[in-house]
């Protein structure tokens, strides 16, 4: 368990902030996808854009064409899902080897908060793997499951992406005004703001 004057690594903080890196890319590109870029929004644009220059447009080809402007983005989405799964090989690999800390729910002596961080740590880790599990399945067309469970299984990725984030944040707040203040300092530089 970590303290008020323990430090991170700079492995650790590397690891962290990629990790927190790719998955806010990971989530701006849902978003987009869920937002702007979504393709009956996208489809409907181009269709009124169509029928005001009297262009003749169809609705099958002005959505293969929303699926055209918006696959760049979604190719960054797949880009960052492989460097998603290097980076939590990498951190299991590192932690299995002793050379990353991370926290076994199961291990006698933890104090409750400890406990149910240990548990939360370990049910985002299993839902970051489900999702990129199911992502390389939808990647790489591997006859798995129904694909539309897989589908839905992957989609589903933003619900606990976005609660984990919340607790997280809070997490870091009710640290921050507890005893183990310094957190936000020891995981930008290592140390605690205390340390001269």
């Amino acid at each position: 368990m970590r303290g008020r004057g323990d430090s991170y690594s700079l492995l650790f903080r590397l690891l962290h902030w990629s990790i927190a890196i790719v998955m806010l890319g990971i989530l701006a590109t849902i978003l987009l996808r869920m937002t702007w870029l979504n393709k009956g929004a996208v489809s409907d644009i181009i269709m009124d854009y169509c029928n005001a220059q009297g262009v003749n447009m169809t609705q099958e080809k002005a959505e293969v064409l929303a699926k055209r402007i918006r696959k760049p983005m979604w190719d960054w989405h797949k880009y960052l899902g492989y460097a998603l799964c290097v980076l939590i090989f990498l951190r299991f690999f590192l932690a299995m080897f002793g050379k990353l800390p991370l926290l076994n729910p199961f291990k006698v002596g933890y104090t409750f908060n400890t406990r149910l961080r240990a548990v939360i740590y370990l049910v985002f880790y299993l839902c970051v793997i489900i999702s990129l599990l199911t992502g390389l399945v939808i990647e790489f067309d591997l006859e798995i499951l129904p694909r539309v469970d897989i589908k839905m299984i992957h989609k589903a990725s933003i619900y606990y992406f976005a609660s984990f984030l919340v607790i997280h944040f809070v997490g870091v707040l009710l640290a921050e005004l507890s005893a183990d203040n310094g957190i936000i300092s020891r995981m930008i530089n290592g140390k605690s703001k205390f340390d001269f």
